[in-house]
């Protein structure tokens, strides 16, 4: 018997064959794929301060000025028009192609 509960223990491959969360994220690439380029952003702060956000999918600037970030593990980040000065992509390093 203690064979059996062996096989039955190596047969559950629930967590293994959970794919949600990638599908999630396939769903959200596409649906924000005319939304700027993706990759990790340094937003600047008006007092020259900066904050990296990482994996944006959809950078976009709302009509009132709201800078919107969205990351491929889905959380999103939204500055009020006078919280940000600028957002722009991080370059890679010489010699580290960003992967």
């Amino acid at each position: 018997m203690g064979d059996l509960l062996t096989k039955r223990e190596g047969t559950n491959k629930r967590e293994g064959t959970n794919k949600r969360e990638g599908t999630n994220k396939r769903e959200m690439k596409e649906a924000y794929s005319d939304a700027g380029a993706e990759g990790d952003y340094t937003v600047t702060l008006p007092d020259g301060d900066t904050i990296t956000i990482q994996g944006a999918i959809a950078v976009k600037v709302l009509a009132h000025g709201e800078l919107n970030l969205v990351t491929d593990t889905g959380r999103w980040y939204l500055f009020a028009p006078n919280a940000w000065k600028s957002a722009s992509p991080n370059q890679p390093e010489p010699g580290n192609p960003g992967t």
